[in-house]
């Protein structure tokens, strides 16, 4: 599936849509590549427009933190805008994903193996889409972490199928795949900018 690239929609807007009541892969697939994110789960629509800038900092700092890691230590593909592809009527597009790969693949979205990582920055606008409804759908599909990383709290919360609350890191943030491979780690201030002034 093409994903759309980010640039904003002439008018700022979300073009008029047509009704349904059960929206499919295929049928997003003829939407207009005008610069939001169209997923849909279970059925429901999710549109979303270009993030602010503080997500946009998060998000690519976090990639190459990531990336650099997937170069260091091969059999894993990042991705960024990313495809998780569930069933027809659940396509989402997280922030970063991390797919188990040997080599790295062209295979269409589709046909790519679950992710180990999905991450998801979230924006004022998406933060309760994001945990409470997305994340369930990746860790059902077998997902095996979902972050929600908040710029303006400045946290990564890490989720897995067993968690029943999340794993919150705030100065530091670690990964691996593997426990016989070392952590990726990046700072806060790495991560989201220097901490504001306080006082």
């Amino acid at each position: 599936m093409a994903m759309p690239q980010w640039r904003a929609h002439p008018q700022g807007e979300v073009p008029p849509l047509a009704e349904r009541s059960i929206w499919t892969v295929d049928e997003l697939e003829q939407l207009p590549d005008d610069g939001n994110r169209y997923e849909t789960l279970h059925g429901e629509l999710l549109v979303t427009p270009l993030p602010p800038n503080g997500h946009q900092r998060a998000a690519v700092n976090l990639i190459m933190a990531i990336g650099a890691w997937c170069r260091a230590h091969t059999g894993w593909a990042v991705r960024a805008l990313g495809g998780v592809y569930i069933s027809q009527t659940v396509w989402l597009e997280p922030d970063l994903v991390v797919y188990p790969a040997p080599h790295d693949t062209n295979l269409p979205w589709k046909e790519l193996p679950t992710p180990v990582l999905v991450v998801e920055v979230a924006s004022p606008h998406t933060r309760k889409r994001d945990r409470h409804r997305k994340r369930p759908a990746y860790l059902w599909h077998g997902v095996g972490e979902v972050w929600i990383v908040d710029d303006t709290a400045r946290t990564v919360e890490r989720w897995t199928a067993a968690s029943e609350f999340p794993v919150t890191m705030r100065d530091t943030v670690s990964w691996t795949s593997d426990a016989a491979l070392p952590s990726m780690v990046i700072t806060a201030d790495e991560l989201f900018g220097p901490a504001p002034a306080t006082g």
